[in-house]
């Protein structure tokens, strides 16, 4: 029976630890996906927008506007459209893209191609999403900004 010196252990050792470096590297490489799903986010969803901040401050008085009725004010996404009603008679329609990994997001609005004659509540929502650039939450709870200071809120619609 062979003796093992110090030497052969440092050795078994040194092997080892290098494998379990690589296991553990394996591991951390696979765990590490931040990005989003987001055709699990917004694919066939419908959202009911719950309030709107703009330059920094919500807009409460039209609150009980956007609660008034099932359907106004809401946003459903598709693949690659959007298409929704804001208050009666002014539906939105449009494409979107959206980027999982760093949360971008472009809303290309064509119906309307403007907000002349909407209320104060549509146009805030109108330009928001027009302008859009990133998005934050789930499936559940969303929320749309153009900025960190101008944001829709959505809630998933059941």
């Amino acid at each position: 029976m062979r003796e093992y010196t110090h030497n052969d252990i440092r050795k078994d050792m040194n092997k080892t630890s290098k494998i379990i470096t690589l296991l553990i590297l394996a591991i951390l490489a696979t765990a590490c996906d931040t990005s989003d799903d987001v055709a699990e986010i917004f694919n066939g969803h419908r959202f009911k927008i719950t309030g709107i901040t703009y330059n920094g401050i919500k807009t409460t008085q039209e609150s009980e506007e956007l609660y008034s009725a099932d359907d106004t004010y809401y946003i459903t996404f598709t693949a690659q459209t959007v298409q929704g009603m804001l208050a009666a008679g002014t539906p939105v329609e449009g494409t979107w893209k959206a980027e999982g990994k760093d949360r971008t997001m472009v809303v290309n609005l064509l119906r309307p191609q403007s907000a002349d004659g909407m209320s104060e509540i549509c146009r805030l929502i109108y330009f928001t999403l027009k302008d859009a650039t990133s998005y934050g939450g789930d499936k559940n709870v969303l929320r749309i900004y153009r900025d960190s200071n101008t944001y829709i809120d959505l809630s998933a619609k059941q």
